[in-house]
C-alpha cells in the first residue's frame, strides 16, 4: 500500500487460522496488523483514516470471540487490538472509571471488585472492552449489559480522521447491539479508544458474593466453550426470551433433533452446548448445520432465529443469508 505508514510492521498473506477460536482452517488475510496503544496509536489511527475510501478496507478485532473467519479468508487489513499498555484511572471525585478499550472485561471487574463498586453483572463475559461496548455485551440472567454502566465514550473516527466523545441516548444501544456496530457493518468507521464507566458502590465483600455467585454459573460453561473450540454464542439468546421465554440451549435439551453433525459442524455435549467445529470443517459443513438449525426450530417452535456471531469473508462482514447462499 503506497504512502502508509504505520508505526510497526505490517503482514502480507496472514493465515488466520489462529485468530478464532474455532478448530476449523481459514483463509488467510491480504493484511494483518496489530493495533498497540501509547504514543504511536495517533499515528496508526491517522493512517487507517487515509485508508478509509480507499480499495484496502479493514476490520478491527479484540479476543476473536463471536468471530466467524471462513475459508476465503479476508481481503483486507484485519487488525487486532493489542493488549500492552491498558489502563484504568478511577476519578474519587465523580466515582467513575475511565477505561481503555483494550482493558479485558475480567480485569474491569476485578479492579472494580477491590473498590467495592459493582460491575459483577459483567462477570464471565470474554474478550475486551472496546468490543464489550460495541456489542453491548452482556449476560442474560443479569439483565444487564455495558449500556447499563457506560457514561461516555471516546471513539476515533476514520471517516472524519478525528476523536469524538458521545453521551449515549436511550437511542445508542440495543439487545447486542449498538450505533457503532451497526455503523460498522459494511465499513469500519468507529474505533472505540476508552470508555467512562459508573456503577454503585456496595462494598467489597458484596461484590465479590455477587461476582462468585454468577462465575459458579458460567465457569462450566465457559471451560467447555474454550475446551471444545467455539467462539460463544451463535444464536441470539436475547432474542429468544423475548420471544418464546427460552434460550437456544434450552431448545437443545428439549429437542435434540435441533442438533447434528455436518463434518464436525456441530453443537457441543458440553456446558451451554455452544456451536463448534473440527480441523476438517469446510464452510459448506456448517452452512448445511446453519440450515438443519433454522428448518427445526422453526418447525418445532415456530420462530426465526437471530445471529449473533460476525461472519467475515473476503469481502468483510457478511449476514447469515448471505454465508448460506455462497455455501450451497
Amino acid at each position: 500500500m503506497e504512502n502508509i505508514n504505520f508505526y510497526y510492521e505490517l503482514k502480507n498473506n496472514y493465515n488466520l487460522q489462529n485468530k478464532h477460536l474455532f478448530k476449523k482452517h481459514t483463509g488467510n488475510a491480504k493484511y494483518y496488523y496489530q493495533l498497540i496503544f501509547g504514543e504511536n496509536l495517533e499515528n496508526d489511527l491517522n493512517e487507517l483514516h487515509k485508508l478509509y475510501n480507499s480499495k484496502t478496507p479493514f476490520k478491527i478485532f479484540g479476543l476473536h470471540t463471536n468471530l466467524y473467519i471462513t475459508d476465503n479468508g479476508y481481503d483486507g487489513i484485519f487488525i487486532d487490538v493489542n493488549l500492552k499498555n491498558k489502563n484504568i484511572y478511577f476519578n474519587k471525585d465523580l466515582k467513575t472509571f475511565t477505561v481503555s478499550s483494550n482493558v479485558t472485561v475480567s480485569e474491569l471487574v476485578k479492579y472494580t471488585m477491590e473498590l467495592g463498586y459493582d460491575f459483577a453483572a459483567l462477570t464471565g463475559i470474554p474478550g475486551l472492552i472496546g468490543a464489550g461496548i460495541t456489542g453491548n455485551a452482556g449476560w442474560t440472567p443479569t439483565r444487564k449489559c455495558f449500556s447499563d454502566f457506560v457514561q461516555e465514550i471516546t471513539l476515533y473516527d476514520f471517516k472524519e480522521g478525528k476523536n469524538i466523545k458521545i453521551i449515549p441516548d436511550k437511542n445508542f444501544f440495543d439487545i447486542r447491539n449498538s450505533f457503532i456496530k451497526q455503523q460498522n457493518k459494511e465499513k469500519t468507521r468507529y474505533f472505540v479508544k476508552e470508555a467512562i464507566l459508573k456503577s454503585d458502590y456496595i462494598g467489597k465483600n458484596l461484590v465479590k458474593e455477587k461476582h462468585d455467585a454468577q462465575l459458579q454459573k458460567r465457569e462450566k460453561s465457559l471451560y467447555f466453550g474454550y475446551k471444545d473450540g467455539t467462539a460463544g454464542s451463535l444464536w441470539s439468546t436475547p432474542h429468544l426470551k423475548r420471544i418464546i421465554g427460552m434460550s437456544f440451549n434450552s431448545m437443545l435439551k428439549e429437542n435434540p433433533s435441533i442438533n447434528a453433525n455436518f463434518n464436525g459442524a456441530t453443537y457441543s455435549q458440553n456446558g451451554s452446548h455452544f456451536f463448534t467445529t473440527d480441523f476438517n470443517t469446510t464452510d459448506k459443513d456448517v452452512a448445511k448445520l446453519f440450515i438443519h438449525t433454522i428448518n427445526k426450530v422453526k418447525e418445532i417452535y415456530n420462530v426465526e432465529l437471530h445471529k449473533e456471531i460476525l461472519i467475515l469473508d473476503n469481502d468483510g462482514e457478511i449476514d447469515l443469508e448471505t454465508f448460506i447462499k455462497r455455501n450451497s
